[in-house]
């Protein structure tokens, strides 16, 4: 067998593999924050150390489409109402289908001392079927960390 057909065999073991994939390493768990829009639900838990915060939890896709390229950020706002940091998580696989849940972990180091008054989670997805020329589609929302 030549050079192309072992490069070939390969590539074909390596797409069923991740085409047979499960998703058991979601964790099967309920978190005591959650928001739920038209299409998406956010549920998450924040914890804090003197390095950052950790915002662990689970996007679930609630729309009949499917959404291509999705990520969260996170930003993190003092009394004020003023950002003092953020972090964003892009989620892999690139698609998200109807009832699919992806698990996030976004860590954003922050001084000693400062904690987060409140969270402003932003969300954006494009539509799979519009492909790279549709419109991207974003929303936020603040809540009590």
């Amino acid at each position: 067998m030549g050079f192309r057909g072992i490069t070939l065999t390969i590539l074909f073991a390596l797409m069923t593999g991740c085409a047979a994939a499960e998703r058991s390493t979601i964790p099967d768990r309920t978190y005591h924050n959650s928001y739920s829009f038209y299409d998406l639900m956010i549920s998450w838990e924040t914890t804090s150390d003197n390095g950052g915060v950790t915002i662990s939890g689970t996007m679930k896709n609630q729309s009949y489409y499917y959404l291509s390229d999705p990520e969260l950020t996170a930003a993190l706002l003092n009394v004020d109402g003023k950002i003092f940091a953020e972090g964003t998580f892009f989620f892999f696989p690139h698609q998200l289908a109807l009832d699919e849940i992806a698990p996030f972990t976004i860590r954003i180091p922050v001084k000693e001392g400062q904690l987060p008054y409140r969270i402003r989670f932003t969300y954006r997805y494009r539509l799979a079927e519009e492909g790279w020329f549709g419109s991207p589609r974003f929303h936020s929302f603040e809540t009590k960390p």
